[in-house]
C-alpha cells in the first residue's frame, strides 16, 4: 500500500549500517548517525532521510541498492526538489554542493560540509537554499548531466550576481567526490575555479 502520512516511527523499521557498507563508500559510523543514514537489512539498501529544509520535518527517504542497481524514492512523489539533504547539518563557511546524498556523508566523513541536492537537476527552491550558504562551491558529477547542470547554475549565479565556484575534475576521471581518496577531493576543492570546464564566468 502506497503511503500517505509519513511518520518518524517509519524510521524504526530500518537499523544502522553494517560496518562493511560503510568501509566500502569510506563513510565513518559518527557522519553515517549525523545525517541519519539508515540501512534496510533485508533488500540491502541505503536509507536516506528527506527532510524540510525549513524545519527538519521527515518528508520521505529515499531507498538506494548497495550492491545491486535499485532506487526509490518514498512515498511516491515526494518533493524532494523542495529540499537539500544535509541543509540542517552545514558546520562549516565553505559548503559543497554535490548531487548524491551518500557523497555528503563521504565528505562529512572526512571533515567538509556539504549539501546534495538528490540529482543533476536543481530547482528554484533548492537554488533559493543554496544562495543563503555563503562560500558555496559546486560539484555535481563529472558526466554530462553534471555539466549541464553546472552549466545552468553558472548562468543563475552569474545572472543574480553570485559569487560561487566549482569543483575541478581535471586531475582526475572519477565521476564524483564520493568515489575519490582525500587528496583528489582536496586538490579539486583548493582548485575550485569560476567557471565550469572550458565555460569561463562573464
Amino acid at each position: 500500500a502506497e503511503i500517505t502520512t509519513v511518520t518518524e516511527s517509519m524510521l524504526k523499521a530500518f537499523t544502522n549500517p553494517p560496518e562493511e557498507a560503510l568501509k566500502v563508500r569510506g563513510l565513518t559510523p559518527s557522519a553515517a548517525e549525523k545525517y541519519e543514514l539508515l540501512w534496510d537489512a533485508r533488500q540491502k539498501n541505503w536509507i536516506i532521510p528527506i527532510r524540510d529544509a525549513r524545519n527538519n520535518s521527515l518528508m520521505g527517504w529515499q531507498e538506494k541498492g548497495f550492491d545491486h542497481r535499485y532506487f526509490n524514492n518514498r512515498p511516491t512523489g515526494v518533493k524532494k526538489s523542495e529540499t537539500l539533504f544535509g541543509y540542517n547539518e552545514i558546520t562549516e563557511d565553505v559548503v559543497i554542493v554535490v548531487e548524491s546524498p551518500l557523497d555528503v556523508v563521504r565528505l562529512a566523513s572526512l571533515g567538509y560540509s556539504g549539501v546534495a541536492t538528490y540529482g543533476a537537476s536543481v530547482s528554484k527552491a533548492q537554488f533559493s537554499l543554496i544562495r543563503g550558504l555563503g562560500d558555496v562551491i559546486f560539484a555535481m558529477d563529472n558526466d554530462e548531466a553534471g555539466r549541464i547542470s553546472s552549466l545552468g547554475l553558472l548562468s543563475s549565479c552569474n545572472e543574480l550576481g553570485l559569487e560561487a565556484r566549482f569543483f575541478n575534475y581535471s586531475q582526475t576521471d572519477m565521476k564524483d567526490v564520493g568515489a575519490m581518496g582525500r587528496d583528489e577531493i582536496e586538490w579539486g576543492l583548493q582548485n575550485a575555479r569560476h567557471f565550469v570546464r572550458g565555460e569561463k564566468a562573464i
